[in-house]
């Protein structure tokens, strides 16, 4: 004997074409986050030289994340959710190799990162999948 609770909604099952959707939208989320973080960061260093390494060419990684993000908005670009990933992983890599100090919390935003981008690819190989069977199903 089930009773309903008044006032609260039961969750609903999403749709496999809702929860690609929300997986690539933690995708582009997560890049537009890394995008701000690496500008505000890049431009205070610029200024202040916090962090020695990062210059202009600092901003042109922003515009190259920002560009892969928009692709994910807006046609759920495969070879973008790929590409963003590995490309996060090589720079993550490549800023451990001139400063191999590594602490707690930059491991859990590199494994938070890693894990949004993965969520990226899922979702867009998901939705691609699915249209493809939805328009064989219209035939």
């Amino acid at each position: 004997m089930e009773e309903k609770v008044e006032g609260k909604k039961e969750k609903e099952e999403k749709t496999p074409m809702q929860k690609a959707m929300g997986q690539i939208k933690t995708a582009y989320i997560a890049a537009f986050i890394s995008a701000v973080l690496t500008f505000v960061v890049a431009v205070a260093s610029i200024w202040v030289d916090l962090i020695s390494g990062l210059n202009i060419f600092a901003i042109i990684d922003v515009a190259f994340i920002f560009v892969l993000a928009v692709l994910l908005v807006t046609i759920k670009s495969r070879i973008a959710a790929v590409i963003l990933l590995i490309y996060y992983l090589f720079s993550q890599i490549s800023m451990r190799i001139g400063n191999p100090d590594i602490g707690a919390g930059n491991i859990a935003m590199l494994l938070i990162f890693v894990w949004a981008y993965y969520q990226g690819i899922v979702g867009t190989f998901t939705y691609y999948r699915l249209r493809k069977a939805e328009k064989q199903e219209l035939q």
